[in-house]
């Protein structure tokens, strides 16, 4: 029978560089994203001028169960919504961001 060496268990564990760097990496993106977002958001807050939104600022958050649409089914949805909707409609997207995109770029 072979000796098994105890480690000492009050180490800490250390992710690799590699793994660490692919960290660093992901969380750079994710705050990048974030700001864009954010600066977004500013802009529509003081009256979006006419550019088409686009889904280019937006990420998908595997933890938010949000449903993403190529732009040809986003766009069949938004309209859907709209069909028979008034001015005094409300009408709520959630968890489906393509969709709103689209939607607010028909209206």
């Amino acid at each position: 029978m072979a000796l098994i060496e105890e480690k000492d268990d009050d180490e800490i564990p250390q992710l690799s560089a590699g793994a660490l760097d692919a960290l660093k990496e992901f969380y750079g993106e994710r705050d990048g994203r974030q700001r864009q977002f954010e600066d977004l958001k500013a802009q529509a807050e003081d009256e979006y001028e006419g550019n088409p939104l686009t889904m280019e600022p937006f990420t998908e958050d595997w933890n938010a169960s949000q449903f993403w649409y190529n732009d040809a089914t986003a766009t069949a949805l938004a309209e859907q919504l709209l069909d028979g909707a008034t001015n005094d409609s409300c009408i709520a997207v959630v968890s489906a961001p393509s969709v709103f995109i689209q939607l607010k770029n028909i209206v």
